[in-house]
């Protein structure tokens, strides 16, 4: 009934604008206006994109009620246990052992959950690689029965993602069809959102919380709610570190662009939102050496162990296994140098141009740290790869004169296309994992040079929304 637990990839798949002016336009501009939603309603390729978007979403949800949640599995439990008397270190041997087999037995007996017992079997014991924040985080949904607590999850994730997605995009000033649709294709056509929801892990959480900073970070330079921005930022890494390369990216990109301001407030959120993140399991294992626990637990892992037979799909891997040399530290600082020569480039080459409207900068900075990630981690599951849509969204929105480079349009489209898989595999039949592993490499790579392009560019514009740029905050 249930897509294979143990498979993580699936069957063989593996403005800126014053804060005055915008109010007062806000009435007539705002997406929920009276106005707005009648001229939405009259557009035939609108109402299509959201009939379509609506089918996929439906479809997506469907696939989670078919799967057993691998990963959300382990985060329920451990979530449970954690801070529990007998159990002092969870990611100790003793303790993966006896918890694993503990609710293995109690699948049996517990609630009569064909589902849950399918999923434990693979956990007899247990391997829990994520932060003490993330097990922190999933209390709220783990004081139920499984099947109740795993509907919640895949309600919340599938929103976070579809919200995430569309707000991204108005952000950058898509229009309204278009965001639909790409919302559209991901539900329906791309592995990375389908491997996320069979295995039930965080991803799709994530990209909604990536388009919350997003936006916050869009307000004005001088607005408290940059203090907020970082804190949310820092608590995303805390809760899964793989955000890490973000913050340096986000940083120089601010200092080179003359946004001290910005910088400085999203600096003390950072920090706050640190300390929070690292103080909050307090709340669920009782003391701080959960953290010093969780990283002895996870250097005894070297993700460098993990080979693509078990879908680890990135191009650090990939590499490895043909030459038997770790170059991931390279391929990383290949890829930072070439991000922050980048934005050195643009900074210069956009001097004497307008400068760009805040979310378009920070999705782009955002975007490049992302795909920093991918393209250098010497662990990628498939599902991770729904951080590369933030990129594609930067290199398909509209230039200043309202459009956009063909040759850019066709690229980005084919790497969609290449990290989606499904169009890949239903064309040409593409079934090994190795070569879809190759065929996402490559598109990967193909969206990092293009982001590359376009932030050495420095200071293309996207068309103006309704002649203005309020969706996007901030001074220079």
């Amino acid at each position: 009934m249930w897509a294979d637990p143990a498979s993580r990839n699936g069957p063989s798949l593996a403005a800126r604008d014053g804060g005055a002016s915008v109010a007062g336009r806000l009435s007539q501009d705002s997406p929920l206006s009276r106005s707005r939603l009648r001229r939405l309603a009259g557009d035939p390729a609108v109402l299509l994109a959201l009939v379509l978007a609506g089918a996929g979403l439906v479809e997506a949800w469907d696939l989670g009620r078919r799967s057993a949640g691998l990963d959300f599995y382990q985060f329920w439990v451990v979530a449970q246990v954690a801070g529990r008397e007998d159990v002092p270190n969870v990611y100790g041997d003793e303790a993966r052992a006896r918890v694993g087999e503990e609710f293995v037995q109690r699948s049996l007996t517990d609630e009569d959950s064909e589902r849950r017992r399918v999923v434990a079997r693979p956990w007899k014991v247990l391997e829990p690689t994520a932060t003490p924040l993330l097990y922190t985080a999933f209390r709220p949904l783990s004081g139920g029965t499984y099947e109740g607590d795993y509907r919640a999850f895949r309600l919340l994730s599938l929103a976070a993602c579809a919200a995430g997605l569309v707000a991204i995009a108005r952000l950058l000033g898509h229009g309204s069809a278009l965001a639909l649709i790409v919302l559209a294709f991901v539900a329906h056509s791309f592995q990375p959102l389908k491997s996320d929801i069979r295995v039930g892990n965080v991803n799709e959480a994530q990209l909604g919380v990536i388009a919350a900073c997003l936006w916050l970070s869009s307000r004005d330079d001088r607005s408290r709610l940059q203090i907020a921005a970082g804190a949310l930022l820092a608590l995303l890494v805390v809760f899964k570190p793989n955000l890490l390369p973000l913050v340096p990216v986000l940083a120089v990109s601010w200092f080179l662009r003359g946004r001290r301001r910005k910088l400085a407030l999203q600096a003390i959120g950072l920090a706050v939102g640190a300390a929070l993140g690292a103080l909050l399991p307090l709340l669920t294992f009782g003391t701080l050496q959960a953290w010093p626990d969780w990283f002895a637990y996870l250097t005894a892992l070297p993700a460098s162990k993990i080979p693509l037979r078990f879908g680890n799909m990135g191009l650090a891997r990939l590499l490895f296994e043909a030459t038997d040399v770790d170059l991931a530290p390279l391929l990383a600082a290949a890829a930072l140098g070439a991000v922050l020569a980048c934005l050195w480039l643009g900074r210069r080459r956009g001097a004497d141009d307008p400068p760009q409207p805040a979310a378009v900068e920070d999705t782009a900075a955002l975007a490049a740290g992302c795909l920093v990630y991918l393209l250098s981690s010497p662990m990628v599951w498939l599902h991770y790869m729904l951080l590369a849509l933030p990129a594609a969204l930067v290199l398909l929105r509209e230039n200043q004169g309202g459009g956009r480079a063909v040759w850019q349009v066709v690229l980005t489209v084919l790497a969609l296309v290449g990290i989606a898989l499904d169009p890949v595999a239903d064309l040409f039949g593409v079934r090994d994992l190795r070569h879809q592993a190759l065929i996402t490499s490559l598109a990967l790579l193909a969206l990092f040079v293009l982001l590359c392009l376009e932030m050495a560019r420095g200071a293309a514009l996207p068309r103006p929304v309704g002649g203005t740029t309020i969706l996007a905050g901030g001074a220079p």
